[in-house]
Parts: structure tokens; C-alpha cells; sequence
């Protein structure tokens, strides 16, 4: 554990962007940040699991998000429970497979690392014989073991699968494709590694994508979700990181989180190295009520302290366009309707 918190506060550093060919200015530059976020498999040893037996009165739950355990990247599992939870509620072409009927289902959501947990979907990470899949899918190429650098599968047969169907292939998860210090060798991502970019500051980093100088596709966390959530045909609103008011004054803070619950939007959770999805809260001790990646629970974080020995620093957020009730769709469709006949009439 001491020595994976040390790689995690080493891939932590200030980088002078480079956007366009154009080189920026080093006051501005140094305001932009990124971490790998590359935790575990399973728990850190010698932490507890914080789980919730039973959710007390004061507790807000989006009952409707799926659990999952980690599956091929924490960011990946967590933005898989959140498009999960959109696919449980009205979005129903972010899962398509032939698991649970085609409906995202509320528990092991992805299958998991090794052999597919039953009844899990691709969400998370297409692989080829698994979920109806017939061809090589994320798994196939990009996957080693946790920890593992490049060079990655497919670049033995000189063939990447196309991306669509799960969010690690947007996000950029495990694929050992950027050289980040832009000293001419690859150094990101590790198998289980996805970057997040924020800024130093308490503004909202929106949509980030890395330059091209870092390697191509131009992909992270953040952006990678607009990304998919788009190949299934929605739109995005807005999608930001945001450091939160523990860390820099101003930032998101538990108000904040409370309304994108009370919203109906959850939210995914940044730890140094390690990402989760906030489901809830319970204001009492501002506690976070959340999915942590590694079992089917739901469990607890005081805001803006740590989880598993790792500090809370930021908040990722994506909205997307509402989808009309079927109410107003009919309304609409007969709207039109009178409107033709009006025309023949004419």
C-alpha cells in the first residue's frame, strides 16, 4: 500500500500545457494538474469497508444507481454505475447487451476482473466472449494485469478494436498510448490507470482535453464520459472537474454535492488515486454515501476527508440533456399531426 501511494503522489504533478501547437504562459499553464487514478483491484489492506447496514431517516439515496466491483479501472467502474444508473432512468440506450434483458442491472454491473461475474454486462469493459460479443472488444486489447505498462495487446497484430460500448474505451483506461513528461517515451496508462486532469485552483475544469503532443486519441476521465455518452446518442450539457472547499477555498463543496443528489445526478468522487460514485448524503457529519468500486454495499465518507488512506480532493460532474416524457413526445407528435392537416387543408 506505502508504495502504491507513492507512485500515486508521483504521477501528481504540474505540467506547462501545450494546446494547438501554441505554448501558453507558465502562470497560466502551471493552474492545470493531473493524477493517475490507478487504485487496487480489491480494498487497501488494513482499512475497513465503512458499509452501511442500514440507511438511517436522514439519509437521501439515489436508489436507482448500480454497484459494481472494480472492473479493468476505477474511473471506468465508476462512470459505468453512473451511465448505469442514466440507463435505469429513461437514457436506455447507454446498455444495449443481452444481460438483464438489455437494462442495466442494479447489482455487478461489470464483471469484474478474470472470469466475467454472471449476469454482468460490458458496460464498463467490452471483452471478447463475453456479453454476446464475437470479436475482440477493450479487454482483448488493451489489458495485461493491474500495474502492467505497454507495450499493449493489439499492438502485436497491429489492430485496435473499434471503440463503442464501454466507457474505459473513452476514457482512455489501461492504454499505454501518452508520454506525458514529452521526453519521447510512453509513460501512461498503466493496466487499471486513468487520467484526471483538474485545475489547481477552485475553478471548474471543463470538458479537458489533453493536447496532442501527450498522444493520440485526445481522451482522459473527464472528457472521455462526454464522449460516450454521445456514442449512445445523448447529449452532454456540460462535464467538469472541480477541486473541492476542503482543498481550495471556493471550490464544490457538500451544498454543492447535495443538490446534484437532490438533483437526481449522481456524481463521481475523486481520492488521491482512486475513484468512487456519490449516490447520497446524510447531513448529519456531511457524510458522502457512496459506491467505492470494490463490493454491492453502500457505504460512507465525511466530506473532504479520506477513504481507504486516500484524501478527498475533487468532484467529477456530467449533466445531460433531459429526455421528454413520453407525455410531452405525444403532445409534440400530435402537435405535428394537426399541423399537417392544417396545411392540406390550405
Amino acid at each position: 500500500m506505502k508504495n502504491q501511494r507513492k507512485r500515486q503522489t508521483a504521477t501528481r504533478v504540474i505540467i506547462t500545457l501545450i494546446l494547438l501547437g501554441i505554448t501558453v504562459s507558465q502562470s497560466w499553464a502551471s493552474e492545470i494538474e493531473f493524477m493517475s487514478m490507478v487504485s487496487s483491484p480489491t480494498r487497501p489492506d488494513g482499512y475497513g469497508s465503512r458499509a452501511i447496514d442500514a440507511l438511517p431517516q436522514s439519509a437521501v439515496v439515489l436508489s436507482q444507481v448500480p454497484t459494481s466491483t472494480w472492473t479493468y479501472g476505477c474511473s471506468a467502474t465508476s462512470a459505468g454505475m453512473m451511465f448505469g444508473y442514466y440507463d435505469r432512468t429513461g437514457y436506455s440506450n447507454m446498455y444495449t447487451g443481452p444481460a438483464n434483458g438489455g437494462v442495466a442491472p442494479l447489482t455487478n454491473l461489470g464483471q469484474g476482473i478474470g472470469a466475467p461475474i454472471p449476469g454482468s454486462t460490458s458496460l464498463i469493459a467490452t471483452q471478447n466472449g463475453f456479453d454476446g460479443r464475437v470479436t475482440d472488444g477493450h479487454v482483448d486489447d488493451y489489458w495485461i494485469s493491474y500495474g502492467s505498462n505497454g507495450p499493449d495487446p493489439w499492438e502485436s497484430s497491429g489492430t485496435e478494436h473499434t471503440w463503442g460500448g464501454c466507457t474505459a474505451d473513452y476514457m482512455g483506461t489501461n492504454q499505454w498510448k501518452w508520454d506525458m513528461d514529452l521526453n519521447g517515451n510512453k509513460d501512461n496508462n498503466v493496466d487499471g490507470g486513468t487520467l484526471l486532469w483538474t485545475y489547481g485552483s477552485a475553478n471548474k475544469l471543463y470538458d479537458y482535453i489533453p493536447s496532442a503532443a501527450y498522444g493520440l486519441p485526445q481522451t482522459a476521465l473527464s472528457h472521455g464520459m462526454r464522449l460516450f455518452a454521445e456514442s449512445r446518442g445523448y447529449t452532454v450539457l456540460e462535464n467538469y472537474t472541480q477541486k473541492i472547499d476542503a482543498v481550495v477555498a471556493g471550490g464544490f463543496s457538500f451544498a454543492d454535492y447535495m443538490a446534484e443528489i437532490d438533483a437526481g445526478c449522481p456524481v463521481m468522487v475523486q481520492v488521491e488515486g482512486h475513484s468512487m460514485v456519490g449516490v447520497g448524503y446524510d447531513t448529519n457529519n456531511n457524510q458522502v454515501l457512496l459506491h467505492d468500486t470494490w463490493d454491492n454495499n453502500i457505504h460512507y465518507m465525511t466530506w473532504g476527508s479520506s477513504y481507504s488512506g486516500m484524501n478527498h480532493f475533487a468532484m467529477t460532474v456530467i449533466h445531460l440533456e433531459a429526455i421528454p416524457e413520453p407525455c410531452t413526445i405525444l403532445l409534440l407528435a400530435a402537435g405535428m399531426f394537426g399541423l399537417r392537416r392544417k396545411e392540406r387543408r390550405l
